[in-house]
């Protein structure tokens, strides 16, 4: 396997994706061959529903950093996720999603409304389903990517979200719904699952 080190700095362009860096057999020493000595740390993370796991953060405390999560953390070995959260990042999926990319954006690209759950809630804004659209992925089960939004309620007005209907809590809408696009949500949080 080839490894590329990067100079950090300004990055441009980094991929999010499965494939050459984050994969199955990725290990705690391939990031370090990759990234650089300084750049991969290990680190306690804080998972959902107020867990923490052990695992790795890479270009730790910068608007880049990535978090990694193994399948065996102890040995650091069998690469189980990759998350990185925010409101923007160097990292871009090669489909065009990014952190701070907002909801009619992602429709665009979809080009069809999508499917996600209601906000203020452990998983609020995670997209459930592309309903057939462009941003559908591959059967591959080897690795997915999942998608969550978050919302700013400070930049409507209560009357019009009520006016259009909640949606917030553990129910699926449509991201057509009125009050989505009203709220228009942006990306805060893009994983990869990694089996």
């Amino acid at each position: 396997m080839v490894f590329v080190v990067f100079a950090y700095g300004s990055q441009h362009g980094l991929a999010f994706e499965c494939g050459a860096i984050f994969h199955p057999q990725t290990t705690f020493e391939d990031l370090v061959q990759t990234f650089g000595v300084g750049h991969v740390i290990e680190a306690e993370i804080h998972e959902d529903e107020g867990f923490y796991e052990f695992g790795a953060l890479i270009f730790p405390g910068s608007q880049d950093e990535v978090e990694v999560f193994w399948h065996d953390p102890q040995t650091r070995q069998s690469l189980r996720k990759v998350r990185i959260q925010g409101s923007s990042s160097s990292w871009k999926v090669p489909s065009g999603l990014e952190l701070g990319l907002d909801l009619q954006s992602i429709e665009a690209l979809n080009r069809v409304p999508f499917r996600l759950s209601g906000f203020d809630w452990d998983y609020g804004g995670t997209i459930g389903s592309w309903e057939s659209g462009r941003l559908e992925q591959s059967d591959d089960s080897s690795c997915r990517l999942v998608v969550r939004l978050g919302a700013d309620y400070s930049k409507v007005p209560w009357e019009r979200i009520v006016e259009n209907g909640n949606v917030q809590g553990d129910r699926v809408f449509s991201s057509g719904h009125p009050t989505m696009q009203l709220l228009n949500p942006t990306i805060r949080e893009l994983s990869l699952f990694i089996q």
